[in-house]
């Protein structure tokens, strides 16, 4: 049997609208030497009915109950037969010659881990463009920081400019070296990057400049869906990540950001005890929602806290 160049993985789940866009944006690539391995994880909409539409006979169709995307994403590799993976979620598009041009730079330059620009598309796929959109000047601010330091990793820490494991092409056995995709809900792709630049700094590549993948943006995508759990993620990622980067001498520094972490959620646990069924705590919502998943009861600073705060109300 002869082995593919490359192995496309596609995790799919409730995409019944973008899924065969999706597809055909593989199918149509200007490479064409490759194996496409979905995997539907357990969709309760039309979406299987939308792959089974391809007979393609790349295509390698599997279907399975819902197991989350970092065991869907880890079924398809660990299948993978191709030299390099490619991976896409259902609901984004490739860039004709995203497969070709990828392939290229890695052998050419013998990188292990590649990412492109990308163009941002709404739930119709017409391209957002206006530099005043919250994301895109998110975005460009993420590409900005790349370009201004030689590190990868340090860039890193101020974003994920790898957006999304859409935009993930890497060397296969890279699992192998640094591990599978962690059951993340929210940052699987952040944590799988830094993990690739941990190993391998100078093997990780950014075609900035060349927008190869097609991300959208919509309503049902799970980061919009709790943003707040998805910064409680982050913020455990970025803050061992500096331990790792900067040494021993940083530690003390991060573990004080922590406490004061807990410090503040100390703070609301007791306003939310104390004060009366419905009455309104003086931070959002929001705010709630991220302090309640930062402190943990029990902690030396969260009992002085509250120790604190009760002596504030019995006074005042």
């Amino acid at each position: 049997m002869t082995i593919p160049e490359i192995t496309v993985v596609m995790p799919a789940y409730n995409h019944e609208l973008y899924v065969g866009e999706a597809i055909e944006s593989v199918l149509n690539q200007t490479f064409t030497d490759f194996e496409f391995i979905i995997i539907n994880d357990g969709s309760k909409d039309a979406t299987e009915s939308v792959i089974k539409k391809y007979k393609d006979p790349r295509i390698k169709y599997y279907s399975q109950e819902n197991s989350g995307s970092h065991a869907t994403i880890n079924r398809g590799v660990a299948m993978a037969a191709g030299n390099y993976v490619s991976i896409i979620n259902s609901d984004d598009a490739y860039n004709v010659k995203r497969l070709e041009r990828m392939l290229s730079v890695a052998k050419e330059g013998g990188y292990i881990f590649q990412i492109t620009d990308l163009t941002l598309i709404d739930g119709h796929s017409n391209p957002i463009t206006d530099p005043n959109h919250y994301w895109i000047k998110w975005y460009t601010k993420l590409k900005n920081g790349y370009l201004q330091t030689s590190s990868p990793l340090k860039a890193i820490l101020g974003g994920n400019y790898t957006i999304s494991t859409s935009n993930f092409f890497f060397k296969s056995g890279l699992t192998n070296d640094i591990g599978p995709f962690n059951n993340l809900r929210y940052i699987l792709d952040y944590d799988f990057a830094v993990r690739a630049m941990k190993y391998n700094e100078k093997g990780c590549n950014f075609l900035i400049g060349e927008k190869l993948l097609s991300y959208r943006l919509h309503g049902s995508n799970t980061i919009l869906n709790d943003p707040i759990s998805a910064h409680v993620e982050c913020y455990e990622l970025i803050t061992d990540t500096i331990k790792y980067i900067y040494g021993p001498d940083i530690y003390p520094a991060v573990d004080h950001l922590k406490e004061m972490m807990q410090a503040i959620k100390a703070i609301y646990d007791y306003y939310g005890a104390a004060l009366p069924y419905g009455a309104a705590l003086p931070v959002s919502s929001k705010t709630r929602s991220f302090l309640k998943k930062y402190i943990k009861e029990g902690t030396l600073t969260h009992r002085m806290a509250k120790g604190f705060l009760n002596w504030i109300h019995k006074t005042t």
